[in-house]
């Protein structure tokens, strides 16, 4: 039995999926704040103020371009086809290459394969 180490893009995927739900749940706080009257008929402020919902916002913007990044680095794309306003050479992305490589890194499995007789 050999080993190789693949990328595990689904999971990836999946974990994209779960942080854009939350991202939505974000944008919907930040635009409203809402009282709420609890069973004993006390009123309180929701348990997210809008000022931190959208400092969440948009540090869950940045986290879901880098794992955007991340997925299409492991698809095989460069950074001009994963964001194509930009040209290759002087991408944005460039500034976040730690991270990105950090969090394929993370989604790396070890994938064991049968050898195959001749």
């Amino acid at each position: 039995m050999e080993t190789i180490v693949k990328i595990d893009v689904k999971k990836i995927k999946e974990d994209i999926k779960k942080m854009v739900d939350e991202q939505k749940l974000y944008k919907k706080s930040r635009k409203n704040a809402t009282i709420i009257v609890d069973a004993n008929g006390y009123r309180h402020w929701d348990p997210m103020s809008p000022s931190e919902a959208q400092w969440k916002h948009r540090m869950m913007r940045k986290r879901l371009r880098i794992m955007y990044a991340a997925y299409g680095q492991a698809r095989g794309k460069s950074y001009s086809q994963i964001e194509n306003r930009y040209p290759e050479e002087n991408h944005p992305l460039y500034g976040w290459d730690g991270e990105i490589k950090s969090i394929i890194e993370k989604y790396q499995i070890m994938v064991e394969i049968e050898e195959r007789g001749v």
